[in-house]
Order: structure tokens, then C-alpha cells, then sequence
């Protein structure tokens, strides 16, 4: 359950790295985090921003990105260099990589799970994860323990994280598999649903997007998550009439009967009759 979030841009300087520390500490120790644990994750964030400021080269800003549920924090540094060799870099002893090395020495020895990505027109992300500990009577696990409605009572919509989600949903609509599957990995949830009931799944159904269908499945999408009208994935496919994303889903078990309207009554009912054939074959 997701407790805490922030996004922040921020300059490619020095003095930036405090201020995301502690704007994320305080958070962590609100929320009653284990002391050991905040050390820990305030020292990857540390790193994994001095590392930006000191080694991208392109750019004068950057984004920091933390999530804290009731068992993890995530935390994700994206900046506008031009990547590097994780592997290499990642040993402390590689010659002109030797600074560079340390930082990622202490952010993989401190972190649950960690991962880089490069994006060519957009930079490098840097993806860490951390299991909290909570102490005694700790806030975060009594807002997590919550009933829905106490919790909107604490807790206002974060605009940050309502920005972010749309583009997610706007990354499934254009079919950005990689960038979006990047953000899954991270800890994005792979059935996220817009205020309409609307999964990533369905966004990339929906728009003929058959290599997003697939990938998202493939990480634990649910193809037979309705959303709030009812209608399922392989439904929204036969209705737009994306041949390509009714097989994909076909193939990956979904039913053309379940839903209402399912995409057999969807069929039928918009003369896509040519479908009514491939509900047939055995599966």
C-alpha cells in the first residue's frame, strides 16, 4: 500500500543533494522507519545524486522520484547523461571509473534490488529498492492497516504522483513498451487503473499496442480486469478493431465471453464478425 510519494526536480548541483535527503528523512522518520534502515536509504539516495552532478554531462537538472508503501521504499534518480558500463563502473579498481565505481559499490551494497537503464534521448535511470523496517507503534503500518476512507482523511492527493501516473497511461496509449516496462520493474504497479477503471493493459489494448499487451502480461497484467464500464481488454481490442492485440490476447488466455458486453457481443454487435472465428479455435 502505498503510504508516501514525491517527485522533484532538481538542479545539477551540489547543494540539491541535501535538500532531497532530507526532504526524504523526514518522511522516513514520520512515518516511523527503522533508524538503520533511513541511514541506509538516505545514503543510497546520497550517492546515486552526487553521482549526477558529478559525472552527467548533459543537462542542468534532474529528477528524483521516492515511493514508500508499507513494506518498501523505492527510489529512482533519472538525469540527461549519456549512460555508462554499470559493470565495469561497478568496480571500484577500473581506473578513470574509480570515483564512479565507489558510488555504485555502496548504492548495490546498501540495496535490496538495483537497476539502470538508458534511455537515449533522455538519459540515465537509476532504480533502488529497500525493505523498511519499522519501529514500535510506527505510524506507517497503522495508516496501512486503515480503512480506505479514515485514510483519505490524512492523506490529500499527491498532484506529483497524479502527474506522474498520466504518463504512465500515456507511455501504454503510444505503445513505449520499454520506457513503460522500465517503470514496472521499478515498482509501478502492472494493473495501475486511470479514474475511468482503465489498466495500462486496456490503454495499450485499446490503442492497438500488441508488443505493450504482451510485455505487460508477461510481468502479471490481468487480461480480464474489467474496468469500470464493464468492458475487458479483448473486448476494447475487437471494438477498435486491432486485429493484431485480439490475437496477442487470444493467445494469452483471455476469454472472449467474459465481460459485459464481452468481445463476443462486441463482435456481433459492431459486424466485426471475422473475430467470431478465432473465438472459436480451441485454446
Amino acid at each position: 500500500m502505498l503510504l508516501f510519494s514525491l517527485e522533484l526536480q532538481l538542479p545539477r548541483d551540489a547543494a540539491s543533494v541535501p535538500v532531497a535527503r532530507g526532504l526524504l528523512a523526514s518522511s522516513l522518520e514520520a512515518l516511523g522507519v527503522d533508524d538503520t534502515v533511513q541511514i541506509d536509504i538516505e545514503l543510497m539516495l546520497t550517492e546515486a545524486c552526487t553521482n549526477v552532478i558529478r559525472h552527467a554531462e548533459a543537462g542542468d537538472a534532474y529528477t528524483v522520484q521516492a515511493m514508500i508503501t508499507n513494506t518498501h521504499c523505492v527510489i529512482r534518480v533519472l538525469d540527461a547523461g549519456q549512460g555508462f558500463d554499470t559493470e565495469a563502473a561497478g568496480q571500484p579498481d577500473t581506473g578513470p571509473a574509480r570515483e564512479h565505481g565507489r558510488g555504485l559499490v555502496i548504492m548495490k551494497s546498501l540495496a535490496d534490488d538495483i537497476r539502470f537503464r538508458v534511455y537515449p534521448r533522455e538519459g540515465t535511470l537509476v532504480s533502488m529498492e529497500k525493505e523498511l523496517r519499522f519501529k514500535a507503534d510506527a505510524l506507517g503500518p497503522r495508516l496501512a492497516g486503515m480503512e480506505c476512507a479514515d485514510l483519505e482523511l490524512v492523506r490529500e492527493p499527491d498532484p506529483g504522483l497524479k502527474e506522474f501516473a498520466t504518463k504512465l497511461f500515456d507511455l501504454a496509449r503510444t505503445g513505449q513498451t520499454e520506457r513503460l516496462i522500465a517503470h514496472v520493474e521499478a515498482g509501478v504497479p502492472v494493473d495501475l487503473a486511470d479514474d475511468k477503471g482503465d489498466t495500462l493493459l486496456m490503454l495499450a489494448a485499446y490503442h492497438g499496442r500488441a508488443d505493450t499487451v504482451r510485455a505487460l502480461v508477461a510481468r502479471g497484467a490481468d487480461p480480464e480486469r474489467p474496468n469500470d464500464r464493464g468492458q475487458r481488454p479483448l473486448a476494447g481490442a475487437v471494438f477498435k478493431k486491432e486485429a493484431g492485440v485480439v490475437r496477442a490476447l487470444l493467445d494469452l488466455g483471455a476469454d472472449p465471453t467474459a465481460g459485459a458486453p464481452s468481445a463476443v457481443d462486441t463482435a456481433r454487435m459492431f459486424g466485426h464478425t471475422e473475430f467470431l472465428a478465432w473465438f472459436d479455435e480451441p485454446r
